[in-house]
């Protein structure tokens, strides 16, 4: 009997799985292996979607198993003539902020189109010098309508694709800092990509090159899924560093997209790889 594909795994995992996992430890208690781990368990949780309620329920599990305790996930998507938002911030928060026009001044949509970087909002709120009153005052009104603290993580595609992830809490939190850069932007790579599957009308045509990927194309990603630098790849796969960041760079070509960490969440999508 074959073993069960990605895909099959994906499948078979159910959302309370992950959160039951989540309920064990807090995430700063973790080892940061088991946080990595965390992290790919999520993004191939939410990899496995196949309909937007999917995409909702498994959204919710990653925001429960991160420590959170709402989220918002807007995308644009050019090519397909389309954009989503999908939350589940408080209604009156909604409410308020359509009512202002809080979009215009809101930190965070800023930051969306001028950074690849997660940011945390209290470092918003206490930025002199870079943040302006108005844009404050957004982050002071989130508060006061339950959204206490919490994070935002942009993802740019090719073009002028984008996506961002915003994770939400009642509580103060004073341990954002445990959580990786990288892995973060896994789960929201994982979001974009499956958004995307979901909404095309079409796949015709623009799937990327993914069965032109070649074995040590793969074994590279593989790798770099496991949290290896080009380095440490190229002693284990015994080649020189700059040939691991040429495969890479061909990965990276074929996949159309933009970095390492979205190759890796597209090639876990669609099956050619596994973190485990």
């Amino acid at each position: 009997m074959s073993e069960p594909t990605v895909s099959d795994r994906n499948r078979s995992t159910t959302s309370s799985d992950v959160h039951k996992a989540s309920l064990d430890q807090s995430v700063e208690q973790l080892p940061q292996d088991a946080r990595r781990l965390l992290y790919f368990e999520l993004a191939n949780l939410i990899s496995g979607a196949l309909t937007t309620d999917e995409l909702k329920k498994y959204c919710q599990s990653a925001t429960e198993a991160l420590g959170y305790d709402y989220y918002l996930f807007g995308g644009f998507y050019p090519m397909v003539e389309s954009s989503v938002m999908w939350s589940t911030f408080p209604a009156e928060w909604h409410a308020e902020y359509e009512a202002n026009g809080y979009i215009a001044i809101d930190p965070t949509v800023k930051h969306w189109w001028t950074s690849t970087n997660p940011i945390v909002w209290r470092k918003v709120e206490y930025s002199e010098g870079k943040t302006g009153d108005l844009e404050r005052m957004v982050m002071e009104q989130a508060r006061v309508f339950g959204l206490r603290s919490g994070i935002s993580v942009p993802v740019h595609g090719s073009g002028a694709e984008g996506c961002m992830l915003s994770l939400a809490s009642k509580e103060e939190h004073a341990d954002f800092e445990i959580h990786d850069e990288a892995g973060l932007k896994i789960i929201v790579h994982a979001m974009h990509e499956v958004t995307k599957r979901i909404i095309a009308t079409t796949s015709i045509g623009n799937e990327p090159n993914i069965e032109t990927l070649t074995p040590r194309e793969i074994e590279c990603l593989s790798w770099t899924a496991k949290g290896k630098t080009s380095w440490a790849t190229s002693r284990i796969l015994d080649v020189s560093e700059n040939t691991v960041i040429f495969h890479l760079r061909n990965a990276i070509k074929k996949l159309e997209v933009n970095n390492r960490s979205h190759a890796v969440a597209k090639a876990v999508a669609h099956s050619k790889i596994t973190p485990f």
